[in-house]
């Protein structure tokens, strides 16, 4: 297997690239920059020297033998690695006379010259000494001048200033390398924070926490998200055990109760009235098994959430008066007056079984405990970004200790034995786990000998397109 580079490494290699590139680019252009200046400032101290041997000229015409001795201590006074030559010829181009460099090297005068033109700039002229020569020539009212002077020293000042920048690099790289190095470890500290967190986890220890470092940058936002993740995770793994037991718990009593009952009639032979009723009997545990296990499903997937597939657009006024009527031949042999007022005239974004499954729980509930005569009110109002349902009894309420369990699994209020109600105690952690799946909220406010009011609020769905 191929290995490869670390984050880090690869971090490295980058700086050191990017800073190679960038330097590079640099001293190229101060390196240019300088060589253009350089040139410039021997153009300029050539002007100036031109300048003096024209005025001298024209100051002395026609005296040849003035013309050098004026040349030689200009060009005595001048450093020596320059080398200066200075050529005088007549207004006619012919030559006059030659000093320093000049006399061991004549450079033609340019034929722009000779036709009283005069040199714009320097120009170079390889003479075979290794480095050209700078050449400007220049013309005055009695003679012409060629001054020339040795481009070595300027050469290596450009030079320097290149083997400054080639001498540095190495040390640059080296700094650059290290820096980087330091950067990428504090970059990639917190990385490494996740990996040996992530490598704890286990589904027996779903509680550690990838730490942040309160940044705010990406690697935060990552431990972040990842701590969200692990709290869904440690969310599904407790619904999981939670529901397995739930399960052994309300399955171990009834399944003990008729392999009791089982033995007991297979004890002894009966008569066949007998073994009929205890199959009836069987049979009824059984259906009561089923709804158990049923119930017991549709809260685990409730508390799952919404499956995106079944998400409809749903009418709450129609659906809750085809909840009521369900209701309605209980309530008459009740004899409880039952009233709808679904005007919300809205619609949520939902499951319309699971929404029907919400409010028939909610309705069943305010059934079971309303005494005869007694009223239940299911109504639907609009608000904003939302539409509310209320279900209202006229029943016994409940005690403040009611009110903390009775959304709790298998809770059942203190008056469920007055009512002589049966049941699991599942219909209202359903209900809040469905209005929880859909975004919403189920609240209960209640009072003593008064009744009990069930709110559930439900957001909007988006108006159709």
């Amino acid at each position: 297997m191929r290995k490869t580079l670390s984050i880090g490494a690869k971090w490295t290699l980058r700086y050191v690239v990017v800073m190679l590139v960038t330097t590079s680019a640099f001293s190229a252009f101060v390196y240019t920059r300088a060589e253009q200046r350089i040139r410039k400032d021997a153009g300029l101290l050539m002007e100036l020297q031109l300048a003096q041997l024209l005025a001298y000229i024209d100051a002395h015409p026609g005296a040849v033998e003035e013309w050098r001795e004026f040349a030689e201590r200009q060009a005595q006074g001048a450093d020596p690695e320059l080398r200066v030559g200075v050529q005088f010829f007549h207004t006619d181009g012919r030559p006059a006379t030659s000093v320093g460099a000049a006399s061991m090297t004549a450079i033609p005068l340019p034929a722009q010259v000779v036709l009283g033109k005069t040199d714009p700039a320097p120009r170079e002229v390889d003479v075979g000494w290794g480095y050209p020569y700078f050449v400007l020539a220049g013309r005055g009212a009695h003679g012409v001048v060629q001054l020339m002077i040795y481009s070595r020293p300027f050469a290596r000042s450009a030079a320097g200033i290149r083997d400054a920048f080639m001498s540095a690099l190495p040390v640059l790289v080296l700094l650059t390398a290290g820096v980087g190095f330091l950067l990428s470890r504090g970059s990639l500290r917190p990385i490494s924070a996740i990996t040996r967190t992530a490598r704890r986890i286990s589904t027996r220890q779903l509680d550690e926490q990838i730490p942040t470092t309160g940044s705010g940058d990406e690697l935060d936002e990552l431990a972040h998200t990842l701590n969200d993740m692990l709290a869904r995770i440690r969310e599904g793994v407790a619904r999981v055990r939670h529901f397995s037991a739930d399960a052994a718990h309300q399955l171990r009593t009834p399944l003990t109760a008729m392999h009791s009952q089982i033995d007991v009639t297979l004890a002894k032979d009966r008569a066949p009235a007998e073994y009929r009723v205890v199959l009836a009997d069987l049979l009824l545990q059984v259906d009561r098994l089923s709804d158990t296990v049923n119930a017991m499903l549709r809260l685990a997937q409730s508390e799952g959430g919404l499956d995106a597939a079944h998400s409809v657009r749903v009418e709450i006024d129609p659906l809750l008066e085809d909840v009521a009527d369900f209701f309605v031949a209980l309530a008459e042999e009740r004899n409880i007056e039952l009233t709808v007022e679904a005007s919300s005239k809205g619609a949520v974004r939902g499951d319309p079984s699971w929404l029907h499954q919400l409010f028939a729980n909610l309705l069943h509930n305010a059934l079971q405990y309303t005494p005869e005569g007694g009223r239940v009110d299911l109504t639907a109002r609009p608000a904003i970004d939302e539409v509310i349902v209320r279900v209202r009894d006229t029943g016994p309420g409940m005690t403040e200790s009611d009110r903390q369990i009775i959304f709790s699994r298998y809770a059942r209020g203190s008056a469920s034995s007055e009512a002589e109600t049966e049941g699991m105690g599942l219909g209202l952690a359903l209900a809040r786990e469905i209005a929880r799946a859909h975004g919403g909220t189920i609240e209960v406010e209640s009072a003593l000998g008064v009744g009990s009011v069930f709110s559930v609020r439900l957001p909007l769905a988006p108006a159709p397109a």
